[in-house]
């Protein structure tokens, strides 16, 4: 498969979101207040009629080093040999619930125990699943938080995990440098329509990934997040990013808000490095030299 090539799925073998997901977290709404947010923010916002609803203005944390989303430059990322495979064993039994928080819908996990776990990678521990969750944008042009080389893609999951190794609550690891690891897969379109749930599908094929130290993008935006980010995206189907955009940040009696744009802007990097677990000069290489070939093959 071509390098940043998007992977795809066939119907049938596994599928990332069902629609009856998205049905049954619009469904929660009128609900959402009852749930604590799982990320330990408060997620009583305010919502405002800004490009992103969840922000009047890009929050900060006073003397913040370590802010997220940001923009991975292919050719500034470092690769790093040390780093190893990742590897994930999840187990779709350990689902629990889904709702919707007020800012996008979660579904999450069972994590009293190793039952779905992530290792290896950048990471020096094993660490549980707690719960995934998606941001989107009102149009295709726009809705991920990270970006490669200035690109964005219409949405990205995130797969949060905590360090249970080191710490005895997911609310004490939240506050840790080493205390999460989330996993971001960037989502585009396709023709392909998913019929099965199960989480290992959240996940392209491809093992290649960028890491870097960030933050969490939603408050409190503490700096305890190792990142991964998945150099492949993988396809939906548009008629699930239609139903993402048909959910609603308001509850029964409000005025009707789609929830769109639940995405933060970008984060000066400062002087952190990116580093790949691919080699990124011998990939540029290849693409020149293809390049090249097809400009002299040209009539």
């Amino acid at each position: 498969m071509a390098a940043g090539g998007a992977a795809r799925w066939s119907a049938g073998r596994c599928a990332m979101l069902p629609l009856l997901l998205l049905r049954r977290a619009a469904a929660a709404a009128s609900w959402r207040g009852a749930r604590r947010c799982s990320l330990g923010a408060c997620c009583s916002y305010r919502l405002r009629n800004a490009l992103h609803p969840l922000w009047q203005s890009p929050l900060t944390i006073p003397g913040g080093t370590r802010q997220s989303p940001i923009n991975i430059q292919w050719r500034d990322s470092v690769y790093d040999p040390v780093l190893k495979p990742l590897k994930i064993s999840y187990d779709p039994a350990t689902c629990l619930h889904i709702w919707n928080n007020g800012y996008s819908f979660l579904v999450e996990f069972d994590d009293s125990a190793d039952r779905s776990i992530i290792v290896g990678g950048p990471l020096e521990n094993q660490y549980r699943l707690k719960q995934f969750h998606f941001h989107w944008g009102a149009i295709n042009e726009w809705g991920s938080e990270h970006t490669v080389d200035s690109k964005f893609y219409p949405a990205e999951l995130h797969l949060v995990h905590w360090n249970a190794v080191v710490y005895p609550t997911f609310e004490e690891a939240v506050m840790e440098g080493d205390g999460l690891a989330v996993i971001g897969v960037f989502l585009k379109d396709t023709v392909i329509e998913f019929d099965v749930f199960d989480p290992s599908c959240l996940l392209p094929p491809c093992p290649d990934y960028w890491t870097y130290a960030g933050s969490l993008t939603t408050p409190p935006l503490t700096e305890s997040v190792t990142w991964i980010i998945k150099k492949q995206p993988i396809e939906v189907d548009e008629n699930q990013l239609e139903a993402f955009r048909m959910l609603l940040f308001t509850s029964d009696g409000e005025e009707e808000k789609r929830m769109v744009d639940n995405f933060r802007p970008l984060q000066p990097l400062m002087n952190r490095t990116v580093r790949s677990s691919f080699q990124i000069r011998q990939l540029l290489d290849i693409e020149a030299q293809y390049s090249d070939h097809a400009q002299q093959i040209r009539p």
